[in-house]
C-alpha cells in the first residue's frame, strides 16, 4: 500500500508541475539608495508582479501589478517599516489614472522627476504608512510616542541618488510548487522505506 501511495504521489507531483501555464508572472526589484543621505541616511528596496506581458512596452503601470511591496530601511527621521499590496489598507493613489504611474523596465533610468509618476503607495493596516516615489517623501503616522514622523529629499534631489530596476524574475507558479512538494514528498517517504528495509 505504500508503495501505491508513493506512486500516486509522483504521479501528481509530475502531472501538475508539467501542466501548463497560461501566463508566467515575473517580479523586478528596485531599490531607491543615495537619496536620503543629507538626512541620516536610509534606503527604499521593493518588489512589483506583473504578467510577463506587462513589460512588452517597457513600462510596468499600476494598473497592471499583480503585487507588490516596500521594505524602508528606517533612519532617525522615521523608522522601519515594510508595506505590501496584502495590507489592509493598501492602495496606490493615481491622482492622473493608473496609466500615468510606473516605472521604466527597459533600461530606461528611472528618476523621480523623469516625466513617468512613480506612484504614492499606502499601506499598513490602517494605511499609516505613506511613500511619494514622486517627491520622495516617506511618511510614517503611527501615533504612538514619539509620534510619527516624515522625511524628504525634497526639490533638489542628491546627485548620488539612483533608482534601480533589476532584471525581470520568474515566479514560480503554485502548482509549480505543490508539485516540487509533492516530489519531495515522495522522495523522503521512498528513503523512510529503504531504511526501514
Amino acid at each position: 500500500m505504500k508503495r501505491f501511495a508513493c506512486a500516486a504521489t509522483a504521479a501528481l507531483g509530475l502531472a501538475i508541475t508539467a501542466t501548463p501555464a497560461d501566463a508566467a508572472l515575473f517580479s523586478w526589484d528596485i531599490d531607491y539608495t543615495g537619496w536620503w543621505e543629507l538626512d541620516g541616511g536610509g534606503s527604499l528596496m521593493g518588489e512589483l508582479r506583473a504578467d510577463e506581458t506587462a513589460a512588452d512596452d517597457g513600462i510596468l503601470s499600476a494598473s497592471e501589478l499583480v503585487s507588490w511591496s516596500w521594505d524602508w530601511s528606517g533612519n532617525d527621521f522615521v523608522s522601519a517599516f515594510s508595506i505590501s499590496s496584502e495590507d489592509v489598507g493598501a492602495e496606490i493613489q493615481e491622482f492622473l489614472g493608473p496609466d500615468t504611474v510606473g516605472f521604466y523596465v527597459d533600461g530606461t533610468p528611472n528618476l523621480p522627476d523623469d516625466g513617468l509618476d512613480q506612484g504614492v503607495f499606502v499601506g499598513g493596516d490602517e494605511g499609516q504608512y505613506v511613500l511619494d516615489l514622486e517627491f520622495l517623501f516617506i511618511e510614517d503616522n503611527t501615533f504612538s510616542f514619539p509620534f510619527g514622523g516624515d522625511l524628504t529629499a525634497g526639490d533638489t534631489f542628491a546627485p548620488e541618488g539612483d533608482v534601480a530596476v533589476g532584471e525581470p524574475k520568474k515566479v514560480p507558479e503554485p502548482a509549480t510548487v505543490m508539485g516540487l512538494i509533492a516530489l519531495a514528498a515522495a522522495g523522503v517517504t521512498v528513503k523512510r522505506q529503504t531504511q526501514a528495509a
